[in-house]
């Protein structure tokens, strides 16, 4: 039914999300035969995948072969990135060797990992493009890339940064990017329809080259009282209102596209 609402919405794309604590799943779903049924359901909807979220720590024990099995889901969904967050920073070496162990996964099945920068904690070993370009170019393969969270930015910065200013520098290090917006209360943060919010997407938007893949998150179940860690919601969205919020994002990511078009 998500799927189908997405499309109904004017969507081109959809991209499925697996991080623990927001969706309940197991390894077991990245198999073959998952990755084939839900590319299925996706192309009878008229969408295509072009990203999977499916998040890990990159220094955990399992690490290499929770990547490895993420890597083949995803070239079951025919898509070109794969999305997950890094890890903490004082773990930096395990996750280099993790992901010089991935490499030769990645060339020969043509899909970048994009890493997340992360919207809550602290210490992650990427933060922000800012901060993690250095090990980006470090690796030097064009497999490896950041996912640019701008909200993420927005919300791990304390409302210090906003995401114009932490890509600015670090552009060639960004392959993909993740739209989502908040509204800043005095109570903490409220996730909202992408353009509704806090976060400056009129200057971020003047940042991203053209043929910048990017997708819109709407976690509108997740709740951040007192700016704390995401919490899920005891009760499911309204359809009405995920219906309402997603064509408002669509409308308004498609009017940022226009303006810079129309600019170039």
């Amino acid at each position: 039914m998500a799927v189908e609402e997405i499309a109904q919405a004017g969507a081109t794309h959809v991209e499925p999300a697996f991080i623990r604590g927001y969706v309940d799943f197991d390894e077991h779903m990245f198999s073959e035969a998952s990755a084939l049924k839900l590319r299925r359901t996706a192309r009878n909807a008229g969408l295509g995948i072009n990203a999977v979220s499916a998040h890990l720590d990159l220094s955990g024990p399992d690490a290499i072969g929770a990547l490895s099995r993420r890597i083949g889901f995803a070239a079951g969904l025919g898509a070109s990135f794969l999305i997950t967050n890094a890890g903490p920073a004082v773990n930096r070496a395990a996750i280099r060797a993790t992901i010089d162990a991935a490499l030769p996964s990645l060339e020969q099945a043509g899909i970048v990992l994009a890493l997340e920068n992360p919207g809550h904690g602290s210490g992650d070993l990427l933060g922000g493009a800012r901060s993690g370009a250095g090990f980006v170019r470090e690796i030097g393969s064009r497999h490896v890339r950041m996912n640019h969270d701008a909200g993420n930015i927005f919300t791990y910065s304390g409302e210090t940064l906003q995401p114009a200013q932490d890509i600015a520098d670090a552009i060639d290090v960004v392959g993909h990017a993740h739209l989502k917006d908040v509204v800043s209360t005095g109570t903490g943060w409220v996730f909202c329809a992408v353009g509704d919010g806090s976060v400056d997407y009129a200057s971020y938007w003047a940042m991203l080259p053209a043929t910048m893949p990017a997708s819109i998150e709407l976690p509108l179940r997740l709740e951040r009282p007192g700016r704390g860690d995401p919490q899920r919601g005891s009760a499911p969205v309204g359809l009405a209102v995920i219906r309402d919020t997603l064509k408002r994002s669509l409308t308004f990511v498609n009017a940022l596209e226009a303006a810079a078009s129309g600019m170039a």
